[in-house]
């Protein structure tokens, strides 16, 4: 759903290159499994990062072997694999949170193609609702938070969250200065890192707290590098993105995900995580940055390492 929560293969060893694809196709055939070949559509590297974060916070037991795929046919070699417990639960939720994005796409244009996955999907996220009934009710209420933050945006009128966290409130123009109206550019980032938040939480035990402030400051910049990455698309469209409605430039985005970054990588370094480390490493402190730097190249090495998650060290 996301598509900014991957490794950066430059850091990779090929051990640990192998082992990345090794729990994506696992991820890939538990899709199929639970929801059958075309759930396949919904597979991501997004939640390839959560199956290594609770494979190694609970060491469950992993299930592995190789298979030849459909995606990749003869004669192409077969591909190695790995499941556990918690794959299953990622092929849940990576079904319920495309289900939702194209809905979202839905709602934005209401094209043929996105309307054809919602009729395609909607047996699948059925059946998710039904594993998954929690979850799934909390992605509906956070998407229709989010909405209604984006239509307000859209509007020009003040977005409301009832989220309790401290709000980075910015006048939205001279108009709604005067009036009293302010527009809280975090509400709908917000919204989205609550929503990742609990989904993260799930089955965490004594983690939970931690696997919750993770998923909310993950979800939070998640959101926030989207709108960066768009930030031109949406300015043309006059879609909602809250960088432009502040008329930020790159290196203000690069500032503020700075911030969001290294509120997701506080707890993660809490967490006493030994399997797959260094590879979560690569994904966390420099995997996450590569759609911005693409979009927006550093001007120097300098400011490549001031815009990226650098500064916080990885982990021992």
């Amino acid at each position: 759903m996301f598509g900014f929560v991957v490794a950066d293969a430059g850091a990779l060893s090929e051990e640990e290159k192998d082992r990345y694809r090794a729990v994506y196709c696992g991820l890939c055939l538990a899709l199929r499994d639970r929801y059958g070949q075309l759930s396949r559509a919904c597979l991501t590297y997004d939640l390839t990062f959560f199956v290594l974060l609770c494979n190694s916070l609970h060491e469950p037991a992993e299930t592995q072997g190789t298979s030849h795929c459909v995606m990749h046919p003869a004669p192409a070699a077969p591909r190695a694999w790995a499941r556990s417990a918690w794959t299953d639960y990622a092929a849940d939720l990576s079904v319920a949170l495309a289900y939702h994005k194209v809905l979202d796409d839905v709602a934005d244009d209401g094209d043929l193609a996105a309307r054809a996955a919602e009729r395609l999907l909607a047996g699948a996220y059925e059946r998710a609702r039904a594993r998954i009934p929690e979850q799934c009710a909390e992605i509906e209420r956070a998407m229709a938070a989010i909405r209604a933050i984006e239509g307000a945006g859209r509007n020009n009128t003040p977005a409301l969250s009832d989220s309790t966290e401290t709000a980075c409130v910015s006048p939205l123009s001279a108009d709604a200065t005067d009036t009293a109206l302010a527009f809280d550019p975090d509400a709908a980032a917000r919204e989205f890192g609550r929503m990742l938040g609990r989904l993260f939480a799930h089955n965490q035990g004594f983690w939970t707290e931690a696997m919750e402030e993770l998923g909310r400051g993950l979800g939070r910049f998640i959101y926030l590098m989207d709108a960066a990455v768009d930030f031109n698309d949406d300015a043309a469209s006059g879609s909602y993105n809250p960088f432009v409605t502040l008329g930020s430039d790159a290196e203000a985005m690069r500032a503020t995900l700075s911030l969001a970054a290294a509120d997701a990588a506080a707890p993660y370094e809490r967490l006493p995580l030994v399997q797959d480390a260094h590879l979560m490493d690569a994904i966390l402190y420099s995997g996450v940055w590569a759609q911005f730097n693409k979009a927006y190249p550093p001007q120097d090495a300098l400011a490549q390492n001031e815009g990226s998650p650098q500064s916080e060290p990885p982990r021992n």
